[in-house]
């Protein structure tokens, strides 16, 4: 019957530590959360809360003033789409090189190739030996 005593005796005493245990616990709990609304309540914590929040509405801001700059944008050009001449220039035709092919091809000389198509001597004599006339063609004509 001692034993029956001892353990009785043994479980009230763990449960009023236990529940001593649970009262300091949630005790420091709400002392935390009392800490932490306290924060939120003052100044500094009003600032931060204040901030975030502004800070997100101003990209929001900026976010919308760059989509209405683009729609500006987008519709301006294609207004001078529009009012764009349709003609592409085209490019001309009698080119320097052009004009030196042929009059290679027609028998000129390295110095008139230079002097009348602006090429250099190395130029005037590359273009006579690829289009010049070689000398069994001459004769042919």
């Amino acid at each position: 019957m001692s034993n029956d005593y001892f353990f009785v005796y043994f479980l009230l005493a763990s449960n009023a530590t236990l529940l001593m245990i649970a009262a300091v616990v949630i005790l420091r709990f709400e002392r935390r959360w009392q800490r932490i609304e306290s924060f939120w309540d003052s100044p500094t914590g009003a600032a931060l809360s204040d901030d975030s929040d502004e800070e997100i509405r101003e990209q929001m801001e900026a976010t919308r003033r760059l989509e209405k700059r683009f729609g500006e944008l987008q519709r301006t050009v294609r207004q001078m789409e529009s009012k764009a001449p349709q003609e592409r220039p085209t490019i001309e035709r009698n080119l320097p090189i052009e004009n030196a092919v042929r009059m290679a091809r027609l028998g000129a000389s390295v110095e008139d190739l230079t002097r009348n198509c602006g090429l250099n001597m190395g130029e005037a004599r590359l273009m006579k030996t690829l289009h010049g006339r070689s000398p069994t063609t001459a004769t042919r004509h």
